[in-house]
């Protein structure tokens, strides 16, 4: 009987290592998760949305599953964040700088107001950053330079400032670049993308003098 008992023992030893090695799996997925919900719980919380765009956007539901958003659906990531022509109004929050695994940061034609994140600058996954037609005011963060991924970065159509960072010119020469529009001013750098055509500074008077 002994040998039949310890026999009857590993296939419940086996399935209690399968149980635990899966749950350590899906841990960090999960707080990956948990993570990305917050921040975008951050985003909503401080945004006025009387047309109720972002109503999905509750606690009790996946954040994949909410509107405007894009999961990874195998490492269970918010990946994406599309919103355009809502009538939103409000800052952006600097908790979009924890969303790790973000490729796509869209949005546009809304009425946001304040200062782009510096936070925003710790995507290193982002290729494609769209904040046009807002009401974004301050300066462009030099933080954007460290986004080595970028394809795409179009902020025209805002109340932006100040110079544009020399650090930009670090990005791809192969990055979209559109800042028409605002009142930047200072020099225009010379390398990565601002050397050729993607590049449009349009309507920026004060832009090639002083600040």
């Amino acid at each position: 009987m002994a040998p039949n008992a310890a026999v009857a023992r590993v296939p419940l030893a086996v399935t209690i290592f399968v149980a635990v090695a899966t749950s350590m799996l899906l841990a960090p997925a999960e707080a990956g998760l948990y993570s990305d919900r917050d921040a975008l719980l951050a985003l909503r919380g401080g945004l006025q949305d009387p047309d109720g765009a972002l109503r999905s956007w509750i606690l009790e539901v996946n954040p994949c599953e909410w509107t405007q958003v894009t999961c990874d659906r195998v490492a269970n990531r918010v990946t994406e964040i599309t919103i355009g022509h809502a009538n939103l109004s409000g800052p952006l929050s600097p908790e979009l700088g924890k969303l790790d695994q973000l490729t796509k940061l869209w949005i546009s034609w809304t009425n946001i107001q304040g200062t782009i994140p510096e936070e925003l600058g710790n995507l290193e996954n982002l290729n494609s950053l769209h904040l046009h037609n807002n009401s974004l005011s301050g300066q462009i963060p030099a933080s954007l330079g460290k986004l080595k991924s970028l394809k795409q970065l179009h902020l025209q159509q805002n109340h932006l400032t100040g110079p544009i960072p020399s650090e930009l010119d670090g990005l791809s020469d192969q990055t979209s670049v559109n800042l028409s529009s605002n009142d930047l001013c200072g020099q225009i750098p010379t390398d990565g993308p601002f050397k050729n055509i993607n590049s449009s500074l349009a309507d920026n008077p004060r832009l090639g003098g002083n600040c």
